[in-house]
């Protein structure tokens, strides 16, 4: 059986929730995939370090000609259309005009959805103003009108598009599998197979040098005691009611530390420096934006609190990092996060900055609170691991 995977995701430099879980899917896959099987990761440029280490069985497609933009759309379609593998498995929820019947894919969150006014409806793409212009007047006529060329319309049009061409759908929980159930209601119940994410374990288990400590903490004039929270940096990941919490507990509870806010920009970002400025905390809010993966393993060990206050999330793989680290984590109770934690993490409001200021100093208060979530987090974790997440992948991909 020769099995296509889009492995442009996997193959970024800097990596987010999607690229790492296609990552892992990947490794996995090179340890338990069937060796009379082939494999094909297609991918935009050469894959890099070690997801370049491939098996026997496994290959590399690099789809390098123009366009630049629209990868999946263009190049991996005018890949199907002549040299069509038996399945392909695409590890986001965008797939190709042209794909083979036996087409998986996974769709991570319908955010998108359910809070609309969270995305951008600006025109995508870096071409010229009159460009762009043009490709989405393209697009609003081919559509009728019902989607423009913009990130939250392509999230909407590529969710259904999926969900109507794939034979099979994964997601990452079971309330996402309902959401989407809930929401596009003609989607078949039987369709839909809900596989968890997990975190790794490996670099994890890692330890870090106190002069690597010293060394990562200096680079971000970043003082402890800090609490931290990863994600990006916008209003779905609710950074600006993180800071007014952040702001409370300076106010209210007289706390001395740092929030370190670990990612990249994202939607309606400038309000959240306003924000700073307004309380003037940006010696106090640090930004280190993109870090590497050793340094962001030294900023999870060395926080003092995890805060994942979140609105939305399909799954939430931070606060699995920051309990295989030993830190204590507040999160929302809101979407599928109570279901990947359960009651390994102090649950609270995301809507309420006082509860989630609240449930930090509760922690920073508490040492017995803080044991005891500590304990529960390594617990917790053991629900969890990449290699259950891939053999449960493969199981659904070669399946008739």
């Amino acid at each position: 059986m020769i099995i296509g995977i889009d492995a442009s995701r996997a193959n970024e430099v800097k990596k987010t929730g999607t690229e790492w879980y296609a990552y892992y899917l990947i490794q996995e896959f090179k340890k338990i995939a069937d060796p009379n099987d082939q494999l094909i990761l297609y991918t935009k440029e050469p894959l890099r370090d070690d997801l370049a280490i491939l098996p026997s069985n496994f290959k590399n497609k690099v789809l390098s000609w123009p366009p630049k933009y629209l990868w999946t759309q263009i190049r991996l379609s005018w890949e199907m259309i002549f040299k069509k593998p038996d399945l392909l498995f695409v590890p986001a929820h965008t797939i190709p005009f042209v794909h083979p019947k036996n087409t998986v894919t996974t769709l991570h969150d319908v955010g998108f959805e359910r809070f609309q006014e969270l995305y951008s409806k600006d025109t995508i793409g870096c071409q010229t103003s009159q460009l762009k212009q043009i490709i989405n007047l393209m697009v609003r006529i081919l559509t009728l009108g019902k989607y423009g060329s913009n990130e939250y319309d392509y999230h909407r049009f590529s969710a259904r598009y999926a969900l109507k061409h794939a034979r099979k759908v994964l997601t990452i929980s079971n309330f996402t599998k309902q959401e989407i159930l809930n929401i596009y209601n003609r989607v078949k119940r039987d369709k839909i197979t809900v596989i968890p994410l997990a975190y790794n374990q490996e670099r994890l288990k890692t330890k870090v040098s106190a002069e690597s400590i010293n060394n990562t903490l200096s680079k971000y004039n970043i003082i402890k005691p800090y609490f931290l929270s990863i994600g990006r940096l916008e209003e779905k990941k609710n950074t600006l009611g993180l800071i007014e919490s952040f702001q409370i507990l300076i106010e209210k509870y007289h706390f001395a530390g740092q929030l370190v806010l670990l990612g990249k920009p994202g939607y309606n970002f400038n309000q959240i420096l306003k924000t700073i400025e307004r309380y003037n905390l940006e010696t106090r809010v640090i930004r280190p934006g993109w870090v590497s993966e050793e340094e962001r393993i030294i900023l999870l060990k060395s926080a003092t609190v995890f805060v994942f206050p979140s609105f939305y999330e399909g799954f939430g793989i931070p606060p699995l990092e920051a309990m295989a680290s030993g830190v204590p984590v507040v999160a929302a109770n809101s979407a599928s996060i109570p279901e990947v934690l359960g009651n390994a993490a102090l649950l609270i409001n995301p809507n309420n900055p006082q509860a989630i200021a609240t449930g930090v100093n509760s922690i920073l208060e508490n040492q017995e609170l803080r044991k005891k979530l500590i304990a529960l987090g390594y617990e917790r974790i053991k629900k969890y691991s990449w290699e259950n997440t891939a053999r449960q992948t493969m199981m659904v991909l070669k399946r008739p």
